[in-house]
């Protein structure tokens, strides 16, 4: 789902939604097709340490396909296949069940495959999916590291790396133990995501009317580090918050760290280099690090952050390289993207996550929903006590 086909196929669909035009559905269905393909032979995924994982794994193809039955119902029976497939995958031990060696974050790891079975769960009563993500959240809660009264979750169980960001850290790992434990109706879990919450609050630097969060630690590098973007900064942070004013975790903190978080986004300097001591990212204008995502919450919100809402949409527009009708956006990658000039397609990086983000503002301007509800959306997927399935299977 972060940059493969199964993005793709989410922004087409995301597309036909906008536009009703036939010919997305029939792009996206032809992704779905090739994923589909796939399924039928399990070892094209390897066995590595994110291969069930939401953004580098099977699970993300699941959301693909799922969204794609909405109008193919013939593809339920292979989002059916990877319920299989990560329950076939799937490790289990005296403190729950999981699939990755390593990571336990919302990009790579388990948290993220969680998340996909409890979105799933959700849309459709699926039992066998919910029971899964139940015995994987009590391992995920097992890996918890204690902090004066908070917890917090490592990047990576072999690494000491602490990034609380939503990609690869707490606010990820709290949203999906929140979630679940709604769902499941499992206090175990949504202790834990409020445990999370204390962990964000007693880092967090508040000044006046604007908010940082850092960037992890122990990397010398990482000191004094913050962010803007979806996967270590603001728009990451304020899903997790959305998520737990949504399920009554400290709802009126949570409302009041969303309102600094729009303040902040409004009144850095965006689109134009971010003031210090908030940096600029390795990749400029895509919504893992960057600007799209920016773009995309502010369209959500509206009021004073149009001005900046506005002003990165037209740097956006003035910033693509254009040619026969088609636009992209060229970047100098970083060296852990491989380096040099590259143009990326995919849903974090490039030309399907910012055309992503521009139909977040065209659903905000012409009145409508977002497009897709993702499951790291908690906008687009919201729930709270009102519409939790507390009869949902047993937790045992």
């Amino acid at each position: 789902m972060g940059s493969g086909t199964a993005g793709i196929v989410i922004y087409f669909l995301s597309l036909h939604a906008a536009t009703g035009n036939e010919r997305f559905l029939e792009t996206a269905e032809q992704g779905g097709i090739y994923l589909a393909s796939l399924l039928d032979d399990a070892d094209v995924f390897g066995a590595g340490s994110r291969r069930a994982s939401l953004y580098a794994g099977i699970a993300g193809i699941g959301v693909a396909l799922e969204l794609l039955a909405e109008h193919r119902p013939a593809f339920s029976a292979d989002v059916d296949k990877v319920v299989a497939l990560l329950a076939d995958w799937s490790v289990t031990g005296p403190a729950g069940a999981h699939w990755s060696d390593d990571y336990n974050d919302l990009l790579y790891g388990d948290a993220g495959t969680i998340l996909f079975l409890a979105w799933r769960a959700h849309r459709h009563d699926d039992a066998r999916a919910m029971k899964l993500a139940i015995a994987a959240s009590h391992f995920l809660t097992s890996q918890a590291e204690s902090a004066s009264g908070a917890r917090y979750w490592r990047f990576r169980r072999s690494k000491p790396f602490n990034l609380p960001g939503f990609s690869h850290g707490t606010s990820g790992i709290a949203y999906v133990l929140g979630t679940v434990g709604l769902l499941a109706n499992e206090a175990k879990f949504t202790n834990a995501a409020a445990e999370g919450f204390a962990y964000l609050d007693s880092i967090a630097l508040v000044d006046g009317e604007r908010i940082r969060i850092p960037y992890g630690w122990p990397v010398e590098t990482w000191e004094g580090l913050y962010e803007f973007g979806w996967a270590h900064g603001l728009v990451g942070s304020h899903a997790f918050f959305t998520r737990m004013q949504q399920l009554g975790i400290r709802a009126d903190e949570a409302a009041r760290y969303k309102a600094l978080i729009i303040d902040t986004l409004s009144g850095i300097g965006l689109p134009a280099d971010p003031d210090e001591p908030f940096a600029e990212p390795p990749t400029p204008y895509d919504w893992r690090f960057g600007r799209a995502s920016v773009l995309a919450l502010l369209s959500d919100y509206g009021g004073n952050g149009v001005e900046t809402r506005d002003a990165i949409w037209r740097e956006l527009d003035n910033k693509a390289s254009r040619e026969k009708g088609m636009a992209h956006w060229p970047v100098d990658a970083p060296e852990f993207m491989g380096g040099g000039r590259a143009a990326f397609i995919g849903r974090l990086h490039g030309t399907a996550d910012i055309g992503f983000a521009l139909l977040r503002l065209h659903a905000a301007l012409t009145e409508h929903q977002p497009y897709v509800a993702l499951p790291d959306d908690p906008i687009a997927w919201s729930i709270d006590k009102s519409n939790s399935k507390t009869d949902s299977p047993a937790t045992e």
